[in-house]
């Protein structure tokens, strides 16, 4: 019998991983798990960064995927490869989170609407983009304009220097400026880089995750 449109069957769990890399409790997905501080399927009552309903995971059609409830302080997947940034993206580097927000060079030009001459250009056009470290509340610490082809970040090496983050690398990670697009860049760091998701997310086998105060990495296997 042909079954090559079968999605495959998977052994999906997700591991805590505790503060000094040691292995917590290992959580089977048997149906959709939910994470957070009250009556959930997993939950960590003395948590005060998590949200009651904070995150699930669920397996679907032979993949595993992770959504955010409508948390209040989000839910973050650890990157694994270079990345495109969209405006509003949330990230994580040692202990510092910051957004990312851009504004196109034509907005808010004085002479007002222009007059189309021709056919409209479909490209990007040039954009200024900048990094806004906040805290987890959402509120502004500082601004900091990404003026140049590539912005690193580190603990002692880079244009923008965070010396007293020990979680941070020496250079821990770059924003790459593109035609149209700005690029987020790990830099073999030694912690990672991780980002807020903004929609179901798919995970694959070894991913990290983290929510409030407890990181989690995940196991697939294929049955």
């Amino acid at each position: 019998m042909f079954t090559g449109l079968h999605a495959p069957e998977i052994d999906a769990s997700f591991t805590e991983v505790k503060p000094d890399g040691s292995i917590g409790k290992t959580t089977h997905l048997i149906k959709e798990t939910t994470i957070g501080r009250e009556n959930c399927d997993v939950t960590y009552q003395s948590d005060a960064l998590l949200s009651p309903r904070h995150a699930s995971l669920v397996v679907r059609e032979g993949k595993l995927f992770l959504n955010d409830l409508k948390s209040r302080n989000g839910t973050f997947t650890k990157q694994r490869q270079d990345s495109e940034l969209q405006p509003g993206d949330v990230f994580l580097i040692g202990r510092e989170l910051f957004r990312f927000t851009t504004q196109s060079m034509d907005e808010g030009s004085p002479e007002g609407t222009q007059v189309m001459m021709g056919a409209p250009k479909l490209q990007k056009g040039p954009v200024t983009a900048k990094l806004e470290r906040i805290q987890l509340s959402g509120e502004v610490v500082e601004v900091f304009n990404l003026e140049k082809p590539e912005t690193t970040l580190g603990r002692s090496k880079g244009d923008l220097i965070f010396k007293n983050d020990p979680y941070m690398s020496g250079t821990h990670a770059r924003v790459v400026a593109q035609p149209g697009r700005f690029i987020l860049q790990d830099l073999n760091s030694r912690n990672g880089v991780y980002r807020r998701i903004r929609a179901e997310t798919e995970l694959k086998d070894g991913d990290e995750f983290f929510l409030g105060e407890q990181l989690f990495r995940v196991s697939i296997k294929q049955t």
